[in-house]
């Protein structure tokens, strides 16, 4: 039987804490599931018999925490992309995404789009303008220096879902 993973890049603690509260308190105000602050890397299907810490250690191997450069805050009608900050692209994550998906005996179609939801909630789009529109974020840019690997739902469409979330596997980037 197989499992949906997702392997997220995780805001080091000098960011982390930012991001937590933005996302807190977006779901104490919206009724939404709170969650850990993270840039999905890749998600797909995976065999009982396939290691995600092997997975991850060969597509991180001999690299250490890495900057994203912020784009912007946007919105769209996707529950798991209600508000997010947006990262340009990076070469670096683009490569981890890449190395994940060669080594996957299942390879997915993800496709590597790097940003950092801040709720998971259906909102009104006024609402949503709104609270982009009023987010202040003190970076240009964000480092990450973790990736982990979580069992999730297919598809994510509640709260419920989210609570599901299982880590599976965690590996700190070198420094």
């Amino acid at each position: 039987m197989n499992t949906k993973i997702s392997f997220w890049l995780i805001p080091s603690a000098a960011y982390r804490p930012f991001f937590q509260e933005r996302i807190n308190s977006l779901a104490q105000a919206h009724n939404a599931p709170r969650f850990e602050p993270h840039v999905t890397i890749y998600s797909g299907d995976y065999r009982a018999d396939e290691s995600v810490d092997e997975v991850i250690e060969t597509a991180t191997k001999n690299i250490s925490g890495f900057m994203l450069d912020i784009d912007q805050v946007g919105y769209t009608d996707l529950y798991t992309k209600t508000l997010f900050v947006q990262f340009h692209p990076s070469a670096i994550l683009t490569q981890i995404s890449e190395t994940i998906r060669h080594n996957s005996a299942n390879a997915s179609a993800y496709v590597l789009n790097p940003h950092l939801s801040l709720i998971y909630q259906h909102l009104d789009q006024a609402v949503q303008k709104k609270l982009a529109t009023e987010l202040v974020i003190p970076y240009s840019q964000v480092f990450f220096d973790q990736v982990r690997a979580i069992s999730t739902p297919e598809p994510v469409r509640s709260g419920e879902d989210v609570e599901k979330w299982q880590t599976l596997s965690v590996r700190k980037l070198v420094s």
